[in-house]
């Protein structure tokens, strides 16, 4: 009982000092919280100030050529991360110097020395990030709207950032990638394609007459999408003597992800010709051979 009342003052004492130290202080108390209120909204104000100029700058780029825009439209969304980051790191300091915990010159020199700390025992990826992404920006690697595959992932990219890069598959899903961990990048979208189809046909036909019967067939398709094709597609000729059939291939360069749009109708030509002709396509066919030993005299029927 005695521990119990000599606890229970001194509570007293501590929560009764608490609120006479409040009540003195109350009017610089509610001054800060009116600055920190102050710098949050300015914060958001900046930050929505900084994402209505790229929008506008980004909506300006639909009328620039391809490349232009696409260009624009990284530049833009990098400048809004960018400035996500600053003026988040701005207000924190200036919230801490509301505090009390020093000017914010003092939390700048302050942050500083922590940063330097942080990198030495664990902050190089963040590092790592943040400085490949302003590499890739720079050197142009790729752009917004580009198809491009980094490293073992394939897909759109929709939008650049600070620290990683996003990117949207054929299946909508939308891929996050640390900008540190991309090591080797293929850009589908600066250089013309090349669409590439194999066509199996039967050891049977004749081989010179069905290489005729394509070339025809790639032809006639060629003159319906000029538009989106390079160069006229050619007949390589036999590039595959395989177990069940004689595989001719055919190639035409087109324009930038255009490919699989003319790899399919190649296929449907080369299929329609090749049935018109009457020449089947192959399927596996595998020979079966016995042996008949002879019967030994000697035993008996």
């Amino acid at each position: 009982m005695f521990m119990t009342g000599i606890l229970g003052k001194t509570i007293r004492d501590y929560f009764n000092g608490f609120l006479s130290t409040l009540a003195e202080n109350s009017g610089l108390l509610f001054w800060k919280g009116v600055g920190i209120l102050l710098i949050i909204v300015g914060g958001k104000l900046v930050l929505n100030l900084i994402s209505q100029l790229t929008a506008r700058q980004i909506k300006k780029s639909e009328e620039m050529p391809e490349m232009q825009a696409r260009r624009v439209q990284t530049m833009m969304t990098m400048t809004r991360s960018t400035f996500r980051y600053v003026v988040y790191g701005i207000c924190a300091l200036m919230i801490l110097a509301q505090l009390g915990f020093g000017n914010a010159i003092n939390n700048l020199l302050l942050s500083a020395g922590i940063g330097s700390l942080a990198l030495g025992i664990g902050a190089q990826s963040l590092i790592k990030d943040v400085v490949t992404g302003f590499f890739m920006m720079f050197e142009k690697q790729f752009s917004v709207g580009d198809y491009v595959k980094l490293d073992d992932i394939e897909g759109t990219v929709t939008a650049t950032a600070m620290r990683v890069t996003y990117l949207k598959n054929f299946a909508g899903q939308q891929i996050i990638i640390p900008n540190g961990t991309i090591g080797r990048v293929i850009n589908y979208s600066r250089m013309d394609s090349l669409a590439k189809v194999t066509v199996s046909t039967p050891y049977e036909a004749d081989s010179r007459q069905v290489m005729e019967i394509l070339d025809q067939a790639v032809k006639v398709y060629a003159k319906q999408v000029k538009e989106v094709i390079v160069e006229e597609p050619k007949v390589q000729g036999i590039t595959e003597l395989a177990d069940s059939s004689v595989n001719i291939t055919v190639i035409c360069r087109t324009l930038p992800l255009r490919h699989w749009e003319v790899e399919r109708g190649l296929r449907l030509a080369v299929k329609e010709a090749l049935d018109e002709a009457g020449i089947g396509i192959p399927y596996p066919q595998q020979d079966v051979h016995f042996k008949m030993e002879a019967e030994d005299s000697s035993q008996p029927n």
